[in-house]
């Protein structure tokens, strides 16, 4: 007769894998964020005066009173984006394209009455 012989597991073997998948995971999540638009703008003008924005950006498109003082100042961006060939790594006879489609860029300063930008807000939004 043969002996079966088990093989003992411990329990962590599978939990030290999905720890080192969530530590990585959070690492892209966070230089992600790093690395966004609005947080380099942040950095940029946040306690600066509006003036510097200005000289960047130039005017706002609107500008909008906050109860309390200080205001809003709003640039939009609309852009048209044009059909494109979508490669889908194989031959084909009919012609693929991504549609057109309108993307607006909101950038919204939020300026306390002395100036200064305290806050900083950025979307995106695409339309067809």
């Amino acid at each position: 007769m043969k002996k079966s012989r088990k093989i003992l597991r411990s329990p962590w073997n599978g939990w030290t894998e999905i720890v080192g998948k969530g530590v990585i995971l959070s690492l892209l999540v966070i230089l992600m964020a790093a690395c966004s638009i609005e947080s380099k703008l942040n950095k940029r003008y946040v306690g600066k005066s509006f003036t510097e924005v200005v000289e960047v950006m130039g005017a706002p498109t609107t500008i909008d009173n906050r109860i309390g003082g200080g205001t809003f100042r709003n640039y939009v961006k609309k852009v048209m984006l044009r059909e494109t060939p979508i490669n889908t790594g194989a031959f084909r006879y009919d012609k693929f394209d991504s549609p057109k489609a309108l993307k607006t860029e909101i950038t919204e300063f939020t300026v306390d009455q002395a100036g200064k930008v305290t806050s900083i807000k950025y979307s995106c939004e695409y339309t067809k």
